[in-house]
């Protein structure tokens, strides 16, 4: 019985590890799109069916006129999978380079995800703190 469960428990290991990697580069990548003020490719790093698609593509649509915001991931935590999602804790500090008044902060957040035609996309997400920085 040994000999069976040892091989399970490794690949049941290795598999979340490629999650959150998997997780830690769509972060990452949507913060640089962020930054990088193109819509189309933040939405494509979030799942269609979210109930949080359309009010993230008309608020980025305003938001990007007004301001040059930059983003850095200050911590990055994988929690788990379960159930067809898959969970992360993130720390990401945003800062103004150019536009009106603005407070720069760090938001601590836990993100849920769910994969989308075989790949893993924002789902929802739930801010835990926001603190000022200015």
């Amino acid at each position: 019985m040994r000999k069976i469960l040892l091989p399970l428990m490794f690949i049941s290991s290795t598999a979340f590890a490629d999650t959150a990697t998997d997780l830690r580069e769509l972060v990452e990548q949507n913060l640089q799109h962020t930054e990088d003020e193109y819509v189309s490719a933040v939405m494509a790093t979030m799942h269609p069916d979210s109930i949080a698609y359309l009010p993230t593509r008309q608020a980025l649509n305003q938001l990007f006129p007004l301001y040059d915001l930059q983003y850095t991931l200050l911590e990055y935590h994988f929690v788990g999978e379960e159930g067809g999602y898959a969970y992360a804790r993130v720390k990401q500090r945003t800062e103004k380079v150019n536009g009106p008044e603005f407070m720069d902060n760090d938001l601590e957040a836990l993100q849920v995800f769910r994969q989308h035609k075989g790949e893993w996309k924002f789902w929802s997400q739930a801010n835990l703190s926001v603190q000022a920085l200015n």
